[in-house]
């Protein structure tokens, strides 16, 4: 297995070299040149196996060689111990024939988990084994960040740079990113957007400035990001058919890693028939799903915080795959909408997307309802992200008769404090998160700024 770039089909590079970075040299993403393919029965065979076998199964092909077999089940095995449940991510049925992937029983709650917890074994074994050195860093709107610094700091060693948007991030999170231990944790709050703050990281990559140092990105540009996506869909079409029985997923837009990953499934084999993501009205995927129309734009605050952003880095891995891999395409797609903020793209490919994702965009009322009704009907709570998506399944589904999963991405109790106003949740008993701790302010594109503090850290 080799890798390119979605903007240079002559940039190769092995699996080491896609873990240990962020973006390719020429600024695209770094894709599988091939993805494997399995049969029907192949898939059906994994029914039985363990969580972590069926990683290996999975993901295997994408690390080839790079990894001895023994090491790399070993990894996978030591990464999901970090996870709370036995089943590692258990479905719950919500309705007749629909239910809730609860991908939130990893250290810090989140679906974020996933990634970087296998992102973080699967750096210092490379780092190990070189004796080599790396720096991780990446934007956060609260999630993200705080997923990377537990993960990659398991072992009291790893250092983290984190770029937040100043006035965008949950209290609890933001307290939480002001606590981290500075010893280990560089963060800046960035007078911006969170998509300000992710064109600043792509830029700090572009500019790196420590020569032998490996700048590791822990967002999902990072193919690891995808990669750990993967597993979860095939674990929960074997769950609700063998592998054999259609699936169809709704996917609450906190990244676009998910809805490529659960696209590239179905590539490589898995019954998915359907797709539907689900934002709030901060709707840029839903406009270019809709009507292919893709623009960014300053974000709203709403009651799914993970949500409130309008840059989806891994949209590029999905145009290349729409564009039959043609890398210059893309570079010239991708070049336009970086000056511009618009895209849109051939009616044919379009239309290729549509045939199997569909959208809808749910306000605060309805995430609200969505909340209150389900509780009412279930006696199941569920948090504002993963209502967005519960809902726009029931609404947007194509067959009654396909089992249809949403991805629930968050705890609940992330949410503690909206779900008791509520009245599903009981009311958090520890003090509320305080935040005016030490923060380090910079302007939009001050990169001088974060250069100058990783040099001196």
């Amino acid at each position: 297995m080799h890798y390119v770039s979605t903007r240079g089909a002559a940039t190769r590079a092995d699996f080491e070299t896609v873990v240990l970075s962020g973006l390719a040299a020429d600024g695209g993403l770094y894709v599988p040149a091939s993805l494997p393919s399995f049969s029907a029965q192949e898939i059906a065979y994994w029914s039985w196996l363990p969580f972590d076998e069926l990683a290996w199964r999975v993901m295997g092909p994408f690390v080839g060689p790079a990894i001895p077999e023994d090491a790399f089940k070993a990894l996978l095995k030591d990464t999901y111990s970090a996870f709370a449940h036995r089943s590692i991510a258990p479905l719950h049925q919500v309705d007749r024939n629909e239910w809730v992937l609860e991908l939130f029983h990893g250290p810090t709650r989140t679906a974020k988990d996933f990634a970087a917890q296998l992102h973080a074994r699967l750096v210092s074994w490379f780092l190990d084994r070189n004796q080599q050195r790396a720096q991780v860093l990446g934007a956060t709107n609260g999630d993200t960040g705080l997923a990377a610094i537990e993960a990659f700091g398991r072992d009291g060693q790893g250092r983290v740079l984190v770029l937040y948007p100043r006035d965008g991030v949950p209290l609890d999170r933001l307290a939480a990113l002001q606590a981290a231990d500075p010893a280990r944790v560089l963060a800046f709050a960035v007078e911006g957007s969170f998509d300000d703050c992710q064109s600043m990281v792509a830029a700090l990559f572009r500019a790196w400035p420590l020569p032998g140092v490996h700048a590791v990105g822990f967002n999902s540009t990072n193919w690891v990001g995808v990669m750990a996506q993967l597993v979860l869909y095939f674990h929960a079409a074997l769950q609700l058919g063998g592998g054999l029985r259609p699936v169809g997923f709704s996917i609450p837009a906190a990244s676009f890693a998910e809805v490529y990953a659960g696209y590239i499934a179905q590539k490589m084999g898995l019954p998915i028939n359907q797709i539907i993501i689900s934002t709030n009205r901060n709707d840029a995927l839903h406009q270019f799903i809709h009507s292919n129309r893709y623009s960014t734009r300053r974000a709203d605050p709403t009651l799914s915080p993970a949500m409130d952003f309008s840059h989806f880095a891994n949209l590029e891995r999905f145009v290349w795959e729409l564009y039959g891999h043609d890398d210059q395409q893309v570079k010239a797609l991708m070049e336009s909408f970086e000056a511009s903020g618009e895209l849109g793209i051939a009616n044919q490919h379009w239309l290729q997307a549509r045939m199997l994702i569909d959208s809808y965009a749910v306000s605060d009322e309805q995430t609200i309802g969505e909340i209150t009704q389900l509780y009412r009907d279930t006696g199941y709570v569920i948090d504002p992200h993963t209502a967005t998506g519960v809902l726009a399944a029931r609404l947007y589904r194509r067959s009654m008769v396909t089992p249809m999963v949403t991805l629930g991405e968050f705890a609940p109790a992330k949410s503690a404090a909206l779900l008791a106003e509520l009245g599903v949740w009981p009311a958090p008993e520890q003090t509320p998160a305080t935040v005016g701790g030490h923060q380090r302010s910079i302007r939009v594109g001050d990169l001088d700024t974060v250069i100058q503090a990783l040099g001196a850290w």
